[in-house]
């Protein structure tokens, strides 16, 4: 099942919100003293895992197999999240079927201009990057106009999602829980995976900001203001402010989260080699030699009788 047949384009939902403030939700360790109440009202597009903190409006992920709850073994569906995913990254035909049986709720965005011919990801000239996310949703232009179904992706769906509001027409995009760093020693503010990819943690969280902030000039000439909204009382004091919130509203000042970057690896490099295997069974059930003439004359007896 083709998924281009099955979800609908992103583009449908530009223009939805003219003039509002929206509010891009990410699961940064902020988001476990963040007053949830203040966004119950709001229009908000939540990252991955948001809904695990509240109901958002949208979410949006390039990895629908680790984070759409339907996907996740033991989660409750959530029916009335509309999703925007990445153009076919569904992994399994169960997922494409459950796709095609809820497209009022699933659009897809495209990152891959393939006018725009970009280098593969390479490991970082430094030896400590891991290896470079790929550049080629790194385009600018799509931050600069809404560009059919495109939106600018480099290292974390939270620009994606920044580009997304813009095209809905939003007057502020608000970033809430996109902290683009730890907070004493936490990724996030519950229990979720990582996916560091060999690369230091503070290395990826710096290329978060920066894709924003090159963004950012760019949507201010669309009239477009992207800010920050955080539960803190100064950015002096944010790792001491968030211990003692922790204190205050009895939560954990530590959630360790799991590396998943082995166990992908490892299902990506088993899927090739199934992939690779079916090919090759395939390849050596085809008849040859003798064989192939006998059966391509068969064929044509057969046409030619037709």
């Amino acid at each position: 099942m083709s998924e281009s047949k099955s979800l609908r384009r992103v583009d449908e939902l530009y223009g939805r919100h003219r003039g509002a403030d929206l509010y891009v939700v990410g699961t940064g360790a902020s988001m476990r003293v963040f007053p949830l109440e203040f966004l119950r009202d709001k229009v908000t597009i939540g990252l991955n895992q948001a809904w695990k903190l509240l109901p958002t409006t949208y979410a949006i992920t390039m990895r629908p197999e680790l984070n759409v709850p339907e996907f996740i073994a033991g989660e409750a569906p959530r029916p009335d999240l509309i999703w925007i995913t990445k153009h076919n990254k569904l992994t399994s035909e169960p997922q494409r079927r459950f796709v095609a049986e809820q497209q009022q709720r699933f659009f897809y965005f495209r990152t891959e201009d393939k006018s725009r011919p970009a280098p593969p990801p390479v490991p970082s000239a430094d030896g400590k990057g891991g290896v470079e996310p790929s550049q080629a949703g790194r385009v600018l232009d799509w931050v600069a106009r809404p560009t059919d179904d495109y939106l600018y992706l480099w290292t974390s769906i939270s620009q994606s999602a920044v580009n997304l509001a813009a095209n809905m027409g939003a007057k502020n995009v608000i970033l809430v829980g996109c902290d683009n760093c730890a907070l004493e020693g936490n990724h996030h503010a519950h229990e979720q995976h990582t996916f560091w990819k060999g690369a230091d943690p503070d290395r990826r969280y710096h290329q978060y900001w920066e894709g924003l902030a090159e963004m950012r000039p760019l949507l201010r000439a669309r009239g477009v203001t992207l800010l920050t909204l955080t539960p803190f009382l100064g950015l002096g004091q944010v790792g001491e402010d968030f211990a003692q919130l922790c204190e205050e509203l009895a939560k954990p000042k530590l959630i360790v989260n799991e590396d998943i970057t082995a166990v992908q690896q490892g299902e990506t490099a088993a899927l090739q080699a199934a992939r690779a295997a079916e090919r090759a069974a395939a390849k050596a059930a085809r008849p040859r030699g003798f064989a192939a003439f006998v059966a391509r004359l068969t064929g044509k007896s057969r046409a030619a009788g037709e």
